[in-house]
Parts: structure tokens; sequence; C-alpha cells
């Protein structure tokens, strides 16, 4: 009876064990996932490393690249989101068409992951050098707060600016004001000033 139940003991502690180990290794799949990082999931759409021009953080688990797309010859943008299993990368098909004679282009691309989760990337490049900042503002049901934009460098003396939302945009008004190093307003686009 005694060996009886040292056995069951033993049997106990085994599957007690075999449980903890599995639920870690559960917890440590949880936390990493199955994931890719961006460049390799860009690399299966043959988008190389020095067609990657911005990478900027959605959230985070979430991320955004522009890159340079050879097919359409502008700017596009890919989305790559890691999940709990996996890890998924989305491009926006469109991409931006950049006329070096106006001061600013503009594009605005959206990616619907869910019924609850968007991602919209108002983008363009900033050809004129004076302007240092842009402060952008969408106006759709209700006025929206302008909203500073983010610029990053790219060739020559262009630069791309970008802002990023996290919500479905149906009717936009867009406004911008480009500012100069003393902050003084340089250019204005749109219907009201900002």
């Amino acid at each position: 009876m005694t060996h009886m139940r040292t056995r069951g003991i033993r049997i106990g502690l085994g599957l007690f064990v075999a449980a903890l180990v599995s639920a870690m290794l559960l917890l440590l799949l949880n936390t990493y996932g199955f994931s890719r990082d961006l460049h390799t999931m860009l690399n299966e759409y043959n988008i190389q490393p020095e067609q990657v021009k911005v990478v900027a953080d959605i959230d985070s688990r979430t991320q955004l690249a522009v890159y340079d797309n050879y097919a359409t010859e502008g700017l596009s943008l890919a989305f790559a989101k890691q999940k709990r299993w996996s890890s998924e990368l989305r491009l926006t098909g469109g991409s931006l068409y950049d006329d070096p004679s106006e001061r600013v282009n503009t594009r605005i691309s959206a990616l619907k992951w869910s019924d609850t989760d968007y991602n919209t990337i108002l983008y363009g490049k900033i050809h004129d050098p004076d302007i240092t900042q842009l402060r952008v503002s969408y106006d759709t049901a209700s006025a929206s707060t302008p909203i500073e934009a983010n610029i990053a460098p790219l060739a020559n003396e262009d630069r791309l600016w970008y802002v990023i939302l996290t919500e479905p945009l149906t009717e936009v008004k867009l406004n911008m004001v480009g500012l100069n190093e003393a902050g003084g307003t340089i250019y204005t686009y749109g219907d009201a000033e900002i």
C-alpha cells in the first residue's frame, strides 16, 4: 500500500512539473511569439534595407516603414504587427506622387486591421529647405487640433513628413502650416490657418 502511495505521489509530482514547464513555455512564446523582425518580413516582399527610408513605432506591437517603391517610383508604406503567435506585414498598395515643384507633397493612406484597429498615415515630402516645422490639422465631423508632423531627412535636402493616426478618416479637410527656423509661417495649405 505504501508502495502504491509513493508511486502515486511520483506520478502526481511528474504531472505537476510537466504542467509547470508547459505553462512556462507558453508564457515565453506568448511574450516573444514566433515573430520575425521587420527587415525579414520586408525582404519577403523584395523590399531591401536600402529602400527603407523611415521606420516608426505606432505602438508597442506595430511599426510603420516608409520605403522607396521601385515599381511605382514613389514612397509607399508597410505596416508590421507583432501578434500573439505570429507577425504580419501589410503593404498599403499606393504611393506618394512626388512633384518636386511643389513645396510640400501630401498623401493619405489607411489600413484597417480589424473593426476597431485602424492606422491612418498622413505623409509627404518637404522640398522647401526653409520649412523646418509642419503643423497639420485634419477636419472630419469636428475640428481637429493641430498636430506637429514628424520630419525625417531623405536624399538631397528633401525631407519626409508624417503624422500617425489611430482612427479612420472618412472625410478629410487638410490644413497645413509650414514654419521656418524662427517660427514664422512661410507656407500654408488648406482653408484655415492653424
